[in-house]
Parts: C-alpha cells; sequence; structure tokens
C-alpha cells in the first residue's frame, strides 16, 4: 500500500477537486485498502497454506481500496445505478467525471490487471452491484425481518466472494458457499458495531429493530456453527482449516463481546432494547478497553 497505493493519495491531499475528502482516504488506509489483503487476503493464503504473490497483494490492495469509494456512489454520492455499473463494468471506456471516479477507476483497473480471472471478478462485481442496489430498502420501514436478513447475508456474502475471486482462476462451488457465509456473519457483526450509526441514519437492520438482543445472539452463534461446518467440509487439509478458524474466530469473538453490551443495554431498559432510548457512548463498544479485550479472549477461547 505504501509503494504503490499512498503516493496517489498523496497528491489526492495536496490537489483535488472537491470529490474526495478525508474520510475517503482514511476509509483506504485504515480500513478496506489494509483489511482486504491483511486479512481476508492472509486468511485465503492459510487456507491455501501458500503465501499472497505480490501479483495477488496488488490487486487485493487496490480492490480493497477501491471498496469505500464503490460503497459512496450509492450511500453518499447517490449516483444513478446505470451509471455505476458502467464504471465498474467498463473501467477502460469511463474513466471519471471527477477525481472521486478516477480515484476508483485507476484502483478497478489495477485490480483487474492483477487478477487471475477478470471475467470471474467482473461476474462476482455484478452481484455486489445487485446487493448494494438492494440495501437501499432498508431506509424502508416495511421490510421483513427475513428480507432484511437476505439484505444483509447477500451484501456481506458477496462482497467477500468477490474479494476471494481476484486469488482464483477457478472457484469451487464449495468455496463459494464458504465465502459466501462467512461474508454474511461479517456483516451480521458489522450491524451489531454499527447499531448506533444505523439508527441515527435511519438503517433498517437485524440490530436497530431488535426488542431483544438474546435472538441475534442465536442468530451469530448458529451463522458461526454454519461457517464452521462448511470450512470442515471443504477440500483443504486439517491443518489449513485448523489455521483459518482460528481468524475467523478471532474475528468473531469480537461480535459476542458486542453483543453481550447489548444485552446489559437491554436490561437497563427494563428488558427491552431500544437504540433509540441510548446514547452514541452506551451503544459504541470501545474494543481497545482492557475489559474488552479480556472478553474477546474469552469468547475466542469458546468458539475453537
Amino acid at each position: 500500500m505504501q509503494l504503490h497505493l499512498v503516493p496517489h493519495l498523496t497528491a489526492l491531499k495536496e490537489h483535488n477537486d472537491g470529490s474526495i475528502d478525508a474520510t475517503d482516504i482514511q476509509k483506504i488506509e485504515k480500513y478496506y485498502g489494509l483489511a482486504v489483503p491483511a486479512i481476508l487476503g492472509e486468511a485465503y493464503a492459510t487456507l491455501r497454506d501458500s503465501a499472497l504473490t505480490h501479483r495477488e497483494r496488488l490487486a487485493a490492495t487496490f480492490m480493497g481500496a477501491s471498496t469505500g469509494l464503490f460503497d459512496d456512489f450509492y450511500d453518499k454520492k447517490l449516483l444513478p445505478d446505470t451509471y455505476i455499473k458502467d464504471l465498474y463494468t467498463k473501467p477502460y471506456q469511463y474513466r471519471g467525471e471527477n477525481d472521486n471516479e478516477r480515484l476508483f477507476n485507476l484502483c478497478v483497473i489495477t485490480a483487474l490487471d492483477h487478477a487471475e480471472n477478470k471475467d470471474m471478478v467482473m461476474e462476482n462485481a455484478g452481484r455486489v452491484h445487485a446487493a448494494q442496489m438492494a440495501s437501499r430498502l432498508q431506509h424502508d420501514k416495511g421490510l421483513s425481518d427475513e428480507v432484511i436478513q437476505q439484505i444483509t447475508f447477500d451484501k456481506g456474502g458477496y462482497s467477500v466472494v468477490f474479494y476471494m475471486s481476484v486469488f482464483q482462476q477457478h472457484m469451487p462451488r464449495a468455496d463459494v458457499k464458504l465465502f459466501y457465509n462467512a461474508g454474511a456473519l461479517l456483516q451480521l457483526e458489522n450491524d451489531i458495531f454499527d447499531v448506533y450509526k444505523d439508527s441515527v441514519a435511519g438503517v433498517e437492520t437485524l440490530v436497530t429493530r431488535a426488542t431483544h438482543i438474546k435472538p441475534l445472539v442465536a442468530l451469530y452463534n448458529t451463522h458461526w456453527e454454519k461457517v464452521k461446518s462448511l470450512v470442515w467440509a471443504s477440500g483443504y487439509s486439517k491443518e489449513a482449516k485448523s489455521a483459518f478458524l482460528k481468524i475467523m474466530a478471532a474475528i468473531v469473538s469480537r461480535g459476542f463481546v458486542c453483543l453481550n453490551m447489548l444485552e446489559k443495554r437491554e436490561k437497563e431498559n427494563k428488558g427491552i432494547f431500544d437504540p433509540v432510548v441510548f446514547s452514541r457512548k452506551q451503544l459504541i463498544c470501545d474494543m481497545e478497553k482492557p475489559i474488552n479485550l479480556l472478553r474477546t479472549m474469552h469468547y475466542y477461547a469458546k468458539l475453537l
């Protein structure tokens, strides 16, 4: 990231047309541009039992960097769906109309030029696009829990399949199922941590509309067990599967810590969870607190 991506970001910090702000840069440098190669990429490398190549790291880094920009096309820039589709399906033709779109274009082209199978990446990008469009419905109040769960799982599931597709020439059906369900679980965890932000923004998630936390704990745990069973049923070596699950458990255990905190909020509100009545401080789970680090280790041990 320092060698190949940051120079572009540094130039944009000094000179840009106003379409990119500090938050956009932060998403790339501290979150997506870092997490996709360093967490998802390394997890996959562990599963297949071989290190990522330089080419794969480049593809994953730039693919991750494009994520926040892509999300903003829907949530912040409010671009037409047809134009968004042109930007990611025809990157050599539609270069973008401002610095934000041109940076996205650079990231997409770099990722595609280093991917194992461009066509597979583009096919999965289409599924992410469809899931993003569906997620706009989460601003409606009349959705059922079943519909919200499907939107949640598709958004996270197809995103992880998309990221993993950059490493493979062909993705076996078992891998698609595994990565989809792992991504669905990670998206649910993301919604658990984002309950305050989503509530303020009027976004309907399984967490913001929950009145009791215990069913969420059960769903989260059930889906973790499903991911574990899919890992053990995959065709990778026993040692690699065990190592991969340790990485997943380290991530998933954080969600249990946050759910435990939300259960406490429920008890404080006469047995009813309602994010509207709580402050930001009451709903933000600070994972850097020593007590939460200890709780994370406790859940990690239980999950394995």
